[in-house]
């Protein structure tokens, strides 16, 4: 996938816009799967550029009810966390390069 800015990286894998805001301020995207939920915030300055890039993990309402379950839960947990991690490094990359910029991403 060839991303221009870090909103086609993170709608690439799956996160959905809650709040957006054209300047200053955050963005906030998020990505529920079973057990967990995936809250990313972008900082923004004051011409819209992506500054900061913070992941937050929150557990939903459903628990495991047995060891299968929490296996799975925990499987899914590591595998947001390194999918968070790919992202902030894509953000990483897209902040650092020069016009024009794109990155090729998650093939």
């Amino acid at each position: 996938m060839k991303a221009k800015n870090y909103n086609q990286v993170l709608r690439a894998r799956g996160y959905k816009a809650r709040e957006l805001s054209d300047y200053s301020g955050y963005c906030v995207y998020e990505k529920t799967h079973t057990f967990t939920k995936m809250v990313c915030y972008v900082k923004k300055d004051t011409h819209g550029k992506g500054q900061e890039m913070t992941f937050t993990a929150y557990n939903t309402l459903r628990t495991p009810q047995n060891m299968e379950e929490f296996k799975s839960a925990e499987f899914d947990r590591s595998y947001l966390v390194k999918e968070a991690e790919a992202i902030h490094k894509a953000f990483e990359e897209l902040k650092s390069m020069k016009a024009p910029k794109h990155l090729y991403c998650f093939c």
